[in-house]
């Protein structure tokens, strides 16, 4: 994405906008402080629990991407990035609920 940006976009200026669809759900969900605390079961649990909320985040950027772009390869990579982030999501709630249970 890095190249793709310099060589759209060589004379723009850097930019991170948290105003994004998405941006702020994924990363309010992110407490690396809690992490550091935890270990075993329950840093598996919290990690996963994180993880969840950053991956539903990034499929609502990427649905606002794939809606709103205009490049091919951009269109390509939301829809990658929705199809391997959902699939991601629901592997880990089975095992958030497995991981409940032991």
């Amino acid at each position: 994405m890095a190249a793709w940006r310099h060589e759209w976009f060589p004379n723009v200026a850097p930019a991170v906008n948290m105003q994004l669809p998405g941006m702020m759900d994924s990363m309010m969900s992110m407490d690396m402080g809690k992490l550091d605390s935890l270990n075993g079961d329950a840093f598996d649990l919290e990690f996963i629990r994180q993880m969840i909320a950053h991956h539903e985040g990034g499929v609502i950027m990427a649905r606002d991407a794939s809606a709103k772009a205009t490049r091919a390869e951009i269109k390509l990579l939301a829809s990658s990035i929705i199809t391997s982030q959902e699939a991601e999501i629901k592997q880990m709630l089975e095992w958030q609920q497995s991981w409940k249970t032991n």
